[in-house]
């Protein structure tokens, strides 16, 4: 597909997007085109101007991106799809809400061999958003590798949380507030067992499977977190304390 790509672009003098007609709906700027007895879509592309793109984006990050091969990955999975490059990200986007998820960033780290973040910016209308978005994940992202998380498939939610946790770092008042010598202080395996367990919904029997902990081991190490921080971490507002003050603690005070 890609040979073809850049056949037609050097023909047209244009970038553009090429992927089988399948009977889809056109927009004005969509061309059909047969070669080889398959009919093809062709939309033009300015890969540089965002201003007349809208609907759904998707950012990819890579330590080191390969654009052209996460292409063919990309156009291989999905339809009626504009792919571009924006600073270090791979720009995805798709009038339609894709089924973008954790899977497609596993098949791409199989794919790869390379660790792989994908953020969902939501549906956006104009470069300005867009541009807003992409720089928030740029700003982020150091903090986000850092935090070595799981699941590496983020929404708009989850930049929430990262932003929020930025903001407790540069503000002096919630950097009074919050005990960070006595945090540096607990065993870090302690710190972790609270954050897992809120991670798991607050859920003892989720934590502990998850864990492989004794139930009752788990319940100790959350007395004892209550005990030292007076947190009682089955308490919403405890645990949400819990979690911004040693999330903090982890991303932007250990050395």
């Amino acid at each position: 597909m890609e040979d073809l790509k850049s056949f037609f672009e050097k023909q047209l003098n244009k970038k553009i997007n090429i992927y089988p007609y399948k009977n889809q709906s056109l927009d004005a700027n969509s061309h059909l085109v047969t070669f080889n007895d398959t009919v093809y879509v062709i939309d033009f592309l300015d890969e540089n101007n965002l201003d007349n793109l809208n609907g759904h984006f998707y950012l990819i990050y890579q330590p080191h991106i390969d654009f052209e091969y996460l292409k063919g990955i990309f156009y291989n999975l999905y339809d009626d799809i504009n792919i571009m490059q924006q600073s270090s990200f791979f720009v995805v986007n798709s009038k339609y809400n894709l089924d973008i998820n954790v899977t497609t960033q596993n098949i791409i780290e199989t794919e790869t061999y390379q660790s792989t973040y994908i953020f969902y910016l939501g549906e956006l209308d104009n470069k300005s958003d867009f541009n807003f978005r992409v720089q928030l994940c740029s700003d982020l992202l150091p903090h986000i590798v850092k935090d070595n998380a799981k699941d590496k498939f983020l929404n708009l939610f989850d930049l929430i949380r990262y932003k929020t946790l930025d903001l407790i770092n540069k503000d002096d008042v919630l950097n009074r507030l919050i005990d960070f010598n006595k945090i540096k202080s607990i065993d870090e395996e302690l710190l972790s067992t609270g954050i897992k367990f809120i991670n798991n919904d607050l859920n003892i029997s989720k934590t502990s499977s998850d864990m492989f902990l004794h139930r009752n081991t788990l319940v100790y190490r959350l007395e004892k977190i209550n005990e030292i921080l007076n947190l009682d971490l089955k308490n919403f507002e405890n645990a949400m304390i819990f979690y911004l003050s040693v999330k903090s603690y982890f991303l932007y005070k250990k050395i």
